[in-house]
């Protein structure tokens, strides 16, 4: 019987699901894994400069492409060190594989005082080899510690699978001793089988009956659609209900961009009191609210402020259906929408049309309050200029934790841009080499997908930036050419807007020359363009220019902007959720007689 090493088919595996790069930082532990990237043909490697970049670059990669970010790290200190940017992407429902090598199995099995280990307690006992697995086990769906050479094929198979269908992070954990072990190359010629199948059809067939007679009995129906629906591969599905129902659409702050906002039943974001005039009403005023993919974290729902009852709530989530109050768990959406979708379009569009008594285009939405200066930049002006003037269609885009995740939703976006803003789990510093992950996954895009073409646009603070800024070098290294803007406003102003305005803490290093970084990083001239903007004269000429818009270049734009320039919706979230967390705490101590 013909075989390959384990490490090859490892890799071949993942290459066969059209990942043709590898992230990660070498280690002792893993390198002879790493060896046999190079044996897959049309497989390559991006080192990062450390293993959290690198799982933040592995998350931005599977949010471009919808497939798993692969990270590729050594046992413990690089395990642990990576275990932030795993658990962002399972929060965030994004599907990544987290690859450890780690000590040989005699060496585990002995609990042998290797490096990179720590005492198993404080009595300074043995150490246990399997601590840091344990210590990943909540922020993964499936793992493989790859021991048993019978099972080796069946276990990273399975693995891969899970993080398909629920596109969350999983680990295999590969031995030393077990990388070059042989296992059957005719394993490669069986498909991975990648299909959402829910085992009872019947129970789908029946909630698609529900929904159906839901949606065709309302006379107020609305869409509103939520990251979920983005994590899990449904855009084609969701733009198809869209276009066929023409029932008012919106989508929630996380989800911005994935229904196209120059749809015409397209009205608006929504998250509660922190939508825009007119969307919010728009939306709770529904009789029925398809809701597909939620996630009901306090920066997605305005502080909590969402208000769709359960009465008027049908519910499309990877884990359950849920009809106006009635749970049914252990339902995956996708092939209930894909069934709807198919039962709608076959529909009288006559019927279909009495069903929605709003036309689109005929609720009003309000514009958001827009701070006027005369020359400078301020918030409210730059992210819908840059909406309105710079972005395109396709763009794949970034809003790093901070201001620019609330002050980027006053920019209207072009059809299809791909939007990232880590608003849930919120890990300052995730964007930048997310936006490396995102280069990375737009070329695979490209090669394995038939993806046209697309910039990747990153906005970030000069706080965020300082978190994760040496990943510039990698980004210039592989010839890269993301758009950079680097908002430059003196610390940390997300922090000051919650709490201390002037306090110590929420300042930063001053006078950081950003615009020299890439040479004192000492990458090659040719390959980047760094400018800085402190006008909205001088930023409107830069955007303007097709050389900048289109260059081959990595460009870094540094914006100034004032310190305490906060987007309106920060401001207004801050407060609701200052009472609403006073309250709390107040109900808390009374209820404890404190």
């Amino acid at each position: 019987m013909a075989t390959i090493p384990l490490g090859q088919y490892l890799f071949a595996r993942i290459h066969q699901l059209g990942i043709t790069q590898i992230l990660g930082v070498p280690g002792d532990f893993n390198m002879t894994l790493l060896d046999h990237i190079f044996a897959v043909d049309g497989l390559g490697w991006v080192g990062c400069c450390n293993e959290l970049n690198a799982a933040y670059a592995a998350d931005g990669y599977g949010r471009v492409t919808g497939l798993p970010g692969v990270v590729v790290t050594t046992y413990g200190v690089g395990e642990l060190s990576a275990i932030n940017g795993v658990a962002g992407a399972f929060a965030e429902h994004v599907p990544l594989l987290h690859i450890v090598g780690t000590p040989g199995r005699p060496q585990i099995e002995q609990r042998m005082w290797m490096h990179h280990t720590i005492p198993a307690n404080a009595d300074f006992e043995s150490p246990d080899h399997e601590v840091y697995a344990r210590m990943s086990a909540p922020v993964r769906c499936a793992s493989a510690f790859l021991r048993d050479p019978k099972t080796l094929v069946e276990d990273i198979d399975r693995v891969l699978f899970t993080i398909w269908r629920k596109s969350l992070p999983g680990y295999v954990f590969v031995p030393l001793d077990i990388v070059n072990w042989p296992v059957p190359v005719a394993a490669l010629d069986s498909k991975l089988e990648l299909k959402i199948v829910n085992e009872d059809e019947k129970l789908e067939d029946a909630l698609v009956d529900e929904i159906e007679v839901a949606l065709l009995g309302a006379r107020r129906p609305a869409l509103l659609v939520d990251l979920l629906a983005r994590r899990h591969r449904s855009r084609e599905l969701v733009m198809e209900l869209v276009s066929v129902t023409g029932y008012p659409s919106f989508s929630t702050d996380l989800a911005k961009g994935f229904v196209d906002e120059d749809h015409p039943a397209f009205v608006g974001q929504y998250n509660g009191v922190l939508s825009r005039p007119g969307v919010r009403e728009a939306l709770e005023d529904s009789d029925v609210v398809l809701n597909i993919g939620p996630i009901i974290s306090d920066n997605n729902t305005g502080a909590f402020t969402r208000n769709v009852p359960e009465e008027k709530l049908i519910v499309l989530h990877p884990s359950y259906v849920s009809i106006r109050g009635t749970v049914h768990r252990g339902l995956h959406f996708l092939p209930i929408l894909a069934k709807l979708v198919a039962r709608l379009k076959a529909t009288d569009p006559v019927r279909l049309a009495a069903a929605n008594t709003r036309a689109p285009g005929t609720i009003a939405v309000g514009l958001p309050p827009v701070v006027e200066s005369p020359a400078d930049i301020s918030i409210s002006w730059f992210y819908p200029t840059i909406g309105a003037k710079f972005l395109r269609a396709n763009d794949i885009v970034f809003a790093d934790s901070g201001t620019a995740q609330y002050a980027i939703n006053d920019a209207t976006f072009p059809k299809n841009v791909n939007f990232t803003t880590q608003l849930y789990y919120s890990s300052i510093g995730f964007a930048l080499p997310a936006a490396l992950g995102a280069c990375v996954g737009e070329l695979d895009a490209r090669k394995s997908l038939g993806f046209a073409p697309s910039r990747v646009i990153l906005f970030e603070g000069d706080g965020s930036s300082m978190m994760t800024i040496q990943e510039l070098t990698t980004i210039t290294r592989h010839g890269f050419n993301p758009v950079i803007f680097l908002i430059n406003n003196s610390g940390y102003t997300i922090e000051r807007a919650i709490h201390g305005p002037h306090a110590l803490y929420n300042d930063i290093s001053p006078n950081w020359k950003w615009t020299k970084l890439f040479e004192t990083f000492g990458a090659d001239p040719d390959r980047y363009v760094c400018t800085t903007v402190r006008t909205k004269a001088e930023l409107e000429t830069l955007i303007a220019d097709p050389a900048f818009q289109d260059s081959p270049k990595a460009r870094f734009v540094e914006v100034i902007m004032d310190k305490l320039d906060i987007p309106w919706r920060l401001s207004k979230q801050v407060a609701i959720t200052a009472d609403k967390t006073n309250k709390l705490f107040a109900d808390y101590k009374k209820a404890h007689g404190e």
